[in-house]
């Protein structure tokens, strides 16, 4: 039978000092793990913001050495223009009062490659550059040639009628003269090439011979001059280099840094940017963003309307402000844009004071979201938002529009002048003539590029936290159980030495 000398004693304090560094050893790797799973959760989500900031500073700036620049001095983004035209097809009885009824002629569609000459980076900040842009016509994206003819008022001869509508009698009636000899009727049978790039005009060449009048050309056309030549004028932006948020943000247009067309210091700022990008990491307070455009004459404010998604990509959606071409008596800050009789109802922007006179008035297409006292002049309109609606949507990360759609029509304000007799008994009424639409849609190929980019980053970052927060569980789970088992372990070996009973 084994005797109490015969069982091994224990050194009680060299054990517990073991124990004790082992304790501490498993405390640690608790911790260590409480912090991978902390630092996983949240900590990694603050890094991959981190990360994407310097991804995107680096790629967003106009200098020559960022990612943006060659795609900013020469998009490769295919960018369509498309037209719409209104045939008259009641032109007797509009001469007579009646009620003009029209017909849509469209779409036209051009390819519009836009490439920037005369760059220049300049020393506060800023770069300037002159935009050309250069129309192909897309006959496989048109309903027609662009030799289609049709009936359209003639905007010439309304708008020089209407501008006689104040000299004496005697002056109108030789204008009526005039007018007569030069053929001038107030409808015009025309093609789109005729109407988009330019027909002689025998009133312009008349008055040009007589008064020579800078910017009036002896042609008609909406896009006279504008295909493959820099009438655009010098733009100057902030290049974003030393202030990202000033991205694209436009300094000056032809040296002046607000334009001089209407009424109010506010309606001649010139704010916000040309459209082609806005700064990034766009937050979600931002519910306006403004666009200027020598074509608007003014800026342009689009308001935040909702977050959706473009090919799995978040985007946000902006679409033209419901005031933007609201009268200054129900939207105050817009009583810089008009004046006296050139106020028009909601809906539409008189042009005037920037097209040499002429009673022109934009609006969105089919007079959507206007004052149905316009639409109720006119026979054959169907407001659309799907297909009328000004929008467009942003990759909040790189403040990139990946899709736009930038519409808008062009008006004819005709009356009846006494002594004109050209102008008939036409009724008080805007009168559409034409309606663009600039559009937008990033190919699949910058999409991919996208998911490589950002959408790899975040995957790489997204392992990573999980990997830490796994490790971490891990490191908790190991240390849990070590001290656990340790406990146990001196638990039992603190208890009294087994001491058989002899029999």
């Amino acid at each position: 039978m084994g005797t109490k000398a015969d069982i091994p004693e224990v050194d009680y304090e060299k054990k517990s000092s073991r124990c004790c560094t082992s304790t501490r050893s498993c405390i640690l790797l608790i911790i260590f793990g409480t912090v991978g799973i902390i630092s996983g959760a949240v900590v990694m989500d603050i890094v991959y913001d981190k990360i994407l900031e310097v991804i995107v500073y680096d790629m967003m700036h106009l200098t020559p050495s960022s990612m943006i620049y060659p795609e900013w001095a020469e998009p490769s983004i295919p960018l369509t223009s498309k037209f719409y035209f209104w045939e008259v097809t009641n032109p007797d009885e509009v001469f007579n009062g009646g009620k003009p009824a029209l017909i849509e002629k469209g779409p036209y569609a051009y390819d519009l490659f836009v490439r920037r000459d005369n760059i220049s980076n300049n020393d506060n900040g800023t770069i300037s550059s002159i935009p050309v842009y250069t129309y192909v016509f897309n006959r496989e994206k048109s309903i027609g040639p662009d030799t289609d003819r049709f009936l359209g008022v003639n905007m010439p001869m309304t708008s020089t009628a209407y501008m006689m509508r104040d000299a004496p009698r005697f002056i109108r009636e030789s204008m009526s003269v005039v007018l007569e000899e030069l053929n001038e009727t107030m409808f015009i049978d025309l093609s789109v090439a005729d109407l988009l790039w330019g027909y002689d005009e025998p009133l312009f060449k008349m008055i040009h011979d007589l008064f020579p009048i800078e910017g009036v050309d002896e042609q008609f056309g909406f896009l006279l001059g504008y295909n493959g030549t820099d009438m655009n004028g010098l733009f100057t932006v902030y290049d974003g280099k030393d202030d990202v948020s000033m991205l694209n943000r436009i300094d000056n247009w032809k040296g002046k840094t607000t334009v001089d067309f209407w009424f109010t210091d506010e309606a001649n700022m010139m704010n916000g940017t040309d459209g082609m990008m806005w700064h990034p990491f766009i937050k979600k307070d931002e519910k306006v963003l403004d666009l200027f455009h020598p074509d608007f004459c003014r800026t342009m404010p689009y308001v935040f309307e909702e977050d959706e998604t473009f090919k799995g990509i978040p985007m946000r959606r902006y679409a033209l402000s419901p005031y933007a071409y609201a009268n200054g008596s129900t939207y105050p800050p817009n009583e810089g844009f008009c004046k006296d009789d050139t106020c028009a109802p909601n809906g539409i922007q008189r042009m005037d004071p920037c097209r040499f006179g002429s009673p022109m008035g934009m609006s969105n297409p089919h007079f959507l979201y206007a004052d149905p006292s316009l639409s109720e002049e006119i026979i054959g309109l169907n407001p659309d938002e799907e297909k009328h609606k000004n929008y467009f949507l942003l990759e909040p990360y790189m403040g990139m529009p990946y899709v736009m759609r930038q519409r808008l029509q062009i008006n004819m304000f005709l009356r009846d002048v006494q002594g004109i007799k050209q102008m008939g008994d036409v009724r008080t009424m805007y009168i559409p003539a034409i309606w663009f639409a600039q559009e937008v849609d990033v190919p699949d190929n910058v999409i991919k590029s996208y998911e490589l980019g950002f959408q790899v980053t975040a995957l790489i970052v997204e392992i990573i936290k999980y990997i830490m927060i796994v490790g971490g569980a891990l490191m908790v789970l190991a240390g849990t159980t070590i001290t656990i088992v340790k406990y146990y372990r001196r638990t039992q070996a603190n208890q009294p030495p087994y001491e058989p009973i002899n029999c």
